[in-house]
C-alpha cells in the first residue's frame, strides 16, 4: 500500500494511543487539583450519591474537564503528527512539514485559552521547543534537528516501552486512589467507628436542662502559639488578656478538624469532617443538598431544650455548606456574607475581599446579644472572626489606631475586637449567665507569619478558653475539638450518660477518661474509611451498617 495512503491510518492509530496517555495523565492531575486526595471508596460513594440525586457537581467542573480534554486532543494530535509526518529528508515535503509545525505552535497558544495552570505552561514550552526544532530541521536550517522529536516519540511508542508507560500510569493511578489501602482497611484493619472509639449520640441518654446561655467565638486560624513571646517576639494575644489570662485548656488538632468548617463540625458534633465524595471537604458541603442528616450535634440538643440558636459569619455562608450545616442542626438564625448584603445590613463596599471586617461583626454580634438578653429566653450565639484569614486584613478602627499592616497587626487587631465583645458582657454584669468559649477554628495554615516559620514550632495547640462555673475543673489540659461537644453540654448543666459523645470525652468527668494513646490513635485512623461514617450522610442506609454498640437510648 502506498505510503501516502497509509499515513491517515497510522496517524489515527498514533493519535488514539497518545490521546489515551495524555488524557489519563491530565485526568490524574485534574483530580489531584480539583478534589485533593481521592480514594476508591470516595469514588464509589460519590457514584451512589449521584445515583440518588443527593450531590451536585460544582458548576465549573465541566469547564475544567473540557479544558483538559481539549488540551489532551491538542497534545495527542501534535505527537501523532511529529511521529508519523516527519519527512525523511529536506525539500518541498520538509517545508510543508515545517509550516504545519508552526501552525501547531500557534494552536498551543490559542486552544487552551486564558485558563492556564503552571504545569501546562511548562509542558507547552517543551512541546513548542520540539515543534520549532522539528520545523527548523525540516526546513533545512540546523541539519538533522527535525528528526530528533519524531525519533524520541517513535522510541517511546515502540516495542514494550509503551506498555511500560501504561503500567507506570496504572500503578500510579491505583496508588493515587489508595486502591491497596482500601482493601487492607476492608480485610484487615476494620471500621474504627465500630471498635469503641466512637460513641453514637443517637444511642446516648442526655438528661437535664441548660441553665446558662452559650457564646462560642471561632477565631480564624488562632492558636496558642501566638501568645508565646519567645517565638513570636511579643504576645500577640495580649489584647485578650483582660478576659483570658492563661486558658486551662488547649486543643491538639486532629485530622478532619484542620480547616474552618471541619473545626466547627468537630467541636459541635464530635466527628471529623472528611471527604466522603470525590469533592474536597469544603466542596462536599456545598454540593450536597443536606448536611450530615444522620448526626446529632450540639445545636440539636440545645434546640430541643428550648434554646434559640444563632450563628453569625462574616464570609460566605454558601461556601463549604456552612449555612446548610447550622440550619440542619438546630440553629434558627444564620447570617453569612450573602445574607448581610441581601438584607442590606451591610454595604458590600465596607467589606474586604473575603468577608465583613471583624469590627463590624462584633458590632452586630453585640447588638444581637443585647436583643436576645432582653427577650429573657435561653439562647446560644456563635460567630466566626475573619480578619486573620489569608492574606490577612485590618479592621478600619485598627487602621485608625495605628496597628501594623502585617500578621502581628492582624492578629492583635482581631483579638482586640473579640475582647470588646467579652468586655461588653462583663460591663453588663452578665458573666454568671453565660458559658463562653473562645477558640481557634484550627491552627494557622500559613507556613510563615512575618519572620516566624511556624512549621518548625513544636507543641502547637489551637487556642481554647472555656469560661464556665468555677466548680468545673478539667481533668486534663490537652483536649481535641471532639471533646468540646460533651464538655459544652456538661458546662451548660446537662448530664451526658457515659460522658462521651462521638469521639469526644467530657473533660470535666473524673470517671471516664481517654486512654493514654487515644489522640495518637485518632490521628492515625479517624479519617479511615468507615461505612458507619457514610451512614451519617445517608442515614437511610443505616440498617445496612454496623452501629457502634451501646446499651443506652437517647431521650
Amino acid at each position: 500500500m502506498p505510503l501516502a495512503r497509509t499515513f491517515p491510518l497510522r496517524f489515527v492509530c498514533s493519535f488514539i494511543v497518545f490521546f489515551l496517555l495524555c488524557f489519563t495523565v491530565a485526568f490524574l492531575i485534574m483530580s489531584k487539583r480539583e478534589f485533593d486526595e481521592v480514594t476508591i471508596n470516595q469514588v464509589l460513594f460519590h457514584m451512589q450519591l449521584m445515583r440518588d440525586n443527593i450531590v451536585t457537581m460544582p458548576g465549573d467542573f465541566i469547564h475544567v474537564f473540557l479544558w483538559h480534554v481539549r488540551n489532551a486532543v491538542l497534545c495527542a494530535a501534535t505527537f501523532a503528527f511529529l511521529k508519523e509526518a516527519a519527512p525523511e529528508r529536506n525539500g518541498r515535503a520538509g517545508v510543508g512539514f515545517a509550516a504545519v509545525c508552526l501552525v501547531f505552535v500557534v494552536l498551543w497558544f490559542v486552544v487552551p485559552g486564558t485558563f492556564i495552570d503552571d504545569l501546562f505552561v511548562a509542558v507547552r514550552w517543551i512541546v513548542t521547543a520540539m515543534l520549532l526544532l522539528a520545523a527548523a530541521g525540516a526546513a533545512g536550517l540546523p541539519h538533522r534537528l527535525y528528526a530528533l522529536a519524531p525519533r524520541v516519540l517513535r522510541w517511546i511508542s515502540g516495542g514494550g516501552r509503551l506498555a511500560g508507560v501504561w503500567l507506570c500510569i496504572l500503578l500510579y493511578g491505583m496508588y493515587y486512589v489508595n486502591f491497596f489501602t482500601f482493601f487492607q482497611e476492608q480485610a484487615v484493619i476494620g471500621d474504627f467507628y465500630t471498635e469503641g472509639a466512637y460513641v453514637d449520640p443517637r444511642k446516648v441518654k442526655v438528661t437535664g436542662s441548660g441553665t446558662k446561655n452559650l457564646i462560642i467565638i471561632y477565631c480564624e486560624s488562632i492558636e496558642e502559639t501566638f501568645g508565646r513571646s519567645e517565638i513570636m517576639g511579643e504576645d500577640l494575644l495580649a489584647p485578650l488578656r483582660p478576659s483570658i489570662e492563661e486558658p486551662d485548656l488547649r486543643i491538639e488538632q486532629m485530622p478532619g478538624a484542620d480547616f474552618t468548617i471541619g473545626g466547627i463540625v468537630a467541636s459541635q458534633c464530635g466527628i471529623p469532617l472528611k471527604s466522603i465524595s470525590i469533592l474536597s471537604g469544603n466542596l462536599t458541603g456545598w454540593a450536597l443538598d443536606r448536611y450530615l442528616p444522620g448526626a446529632v450535634c450540639l445545636g440539636d440538643y440545645l434546640k430541643a431544650d428550648g434554646y434559640h440558636n444563632v450563628y453569625y459569619n462574616g464570609s460566605s455562608g454558601v461556601f463549604s455548606g456552612l449555612n446548610k450545616f447550622f440550619l440542619s442542626h438546630g440553629y434558627q438564625e444564620f447570617m453569612g456574607k450573602e445574607d448581610w448584603i441581601e438584607k442590606k445590613h451591610v454595604d458590600p463596599a465596607t467589606m474586604n475581599t473575603w468577608a465583613m471586617y471583624d469590627s463590624d461583626m462584633i458590632d452586630r454580634s453585640i447588638a444581637r446579644i443585647d436583643e436576645l438578653m432582653a427577650s429573657g429566653k435561653k439562647f446560644s450565639f456563635a460567630l466566626s472572626t475573619m480578619d486573620t484569614h489569608e492574606p490577612g486584613f485590618l479592621s478600619p478602627p485598627c487602621v485608625d489606631e495605628g496597628y501594623s499592616e502585617n500578621w502581628a497587626g492582624y492578629v492583635k487587631c482581631s483579638m482586640s475586637q473579640v475582647e470588646r465583645l467579652l468586655r461588653h458582657i462583663r460591663d453588663r454584669g452578665w458573666e454568671e449567665q453565660f458559658v463562653i468559649l473562645v477558640m481557634g477554628d484550627h491552627q494557622a495554615r500559613m507556613a510563615k507569619m512575618d519572620n516566624v516559620d511556624l512549621k518548625h514550632v513544636r507543641e502547637r495547640y489551637v487556642l481554647c478558653s472555656l469560661q464556665r462555673d468555677a466548680t468545673l475543673k478539667p481533668m486534663r489540659s490537652v483536649i481535641t475539638h471532639f471533646d468540646l461537644f460533651p464538655s459544652l453540654l456538661a458546662a451548660l448543666g446537662f448530664s451526658v450518660e457515659g460522658d462521651r459523645l462521638g469521639f469526644g470525652y467530657n473533660v470535666f468527668s473524673s470517671e471516664v477518661k481517654p486512654e493514654k494513646d487515644y489522640r495518637t490513635r485518632l490521628k492515625k485512623r479517624v479519617l479511615s474509611h468507615s461505612k458507619f461514617y457514610e451512614s451519617l450522610w445517608l442515614p437511610e442506609y443505616l440498617d445496612k451498617t454496623e452501629v457502634p454498640s451501646s446499651d443506652k437510648t437517647a431521650d
